[in-house]
């Protein structure tokens, strides 16, 4: 539950945690290429549905919370019009504001665009403390497989697209990397956003006998996130 005292979490008002239905994405995505608001029945007008439909569709909207409604200016007589708004958040412009922030914010703590060893090992740190509080230190993590499936899962959700191959009868493994989350119009993350991943995911291994190292940009399109067995 919501803590009166601030703001709803965003993420509360995501399409995938209102569990809508076809129709009602469909009439929420319509909606948010109006800026200023629509009224039902310039909604009806496009989707070529009854303005009735419409209107029960945002109720449901509505009661979900993901449309609130205002009155327009009344316009000589008669019933003012409802203008109805999205307060669902654009994923993409969420994206790319944060994305430059943790840029912006690893360049300030730990340094230039070339950075030395130490910063890089402080950028891991940073990483790993970030797993702690995701607590996603790998608890109950102990077998290599655990550890993969563990890390596959994790990549898949952060938005890395892991293909995992086995190399050389298993003497490791390597996780490829098809997309980044940080790669974006203006190129690719410094190498200190890449070192915050890799603390980040050694910190996910927990207690399972696997090391684990991070390759950026290799190969050609693509990361690589390499995981050994521990000499025993």
């Amino acid at each position: 539950m919501s803590d009166a005292r601030h703001p709803r979490p965003t993420a509360e008002l995501f399409p995938e945690s209102l569990q809508l239905s076809t129709k009602q994405r469909e009439l929420l995505d319509l909606l948010q290429t109006f800026p200023g608001g629509a009224r039902s029945s310039d909604l009806a007008t496009v989707l070529g549905m009854h303005v009735n439909t419409v209107r029960g569709h945002l109720d449901e909207l509505i009661a979900r919370g993901a449309v609130h409604a205002t009155t327009a200016p009344a316009v000589g007589r008669g019933r003012p019009s409802l203008i109805f708004q999205v307060r669902v958040p654009d994923n993409r412009a969420i994206a790319r504001e944060y994305i430059s922030l943790v840029e912006v914010l690893a360049e300030m703590v730990v340094g230039e665009e070339s950075p030395s060893p130490e910063a890089m090992d402080k950028a891991r740190e940073i990483g790993r403390a970030w797993a702690r509080r995701m607590s996603d230190s790998g608890a109950g993590v102990e077998t290599i497989q655990d550890a993969l499936d563990v890390l596959t899962a994790r990549l898949r959700e952060l938005g890395f697209d892991p293909a995992l191959l086995a190399v050389d009868d298993s003497d490791h493994v390597d996780i490829h990397l098809q997309a980044c989350p940080f790669v974006t119009d203006q190129g690719r993350p410094s190498l200190v956003v890449c070192a915050m991943h890799e603390g980040f995911l050694q910190e996910s291994m927990g207690s399972a006998p696997v090391t684990l190292n991070l390759r950026p940009f290799h190969p050609a399109g693509m990361c690589t996130v390499v995981s050994r067995p521990e000499a025993v």
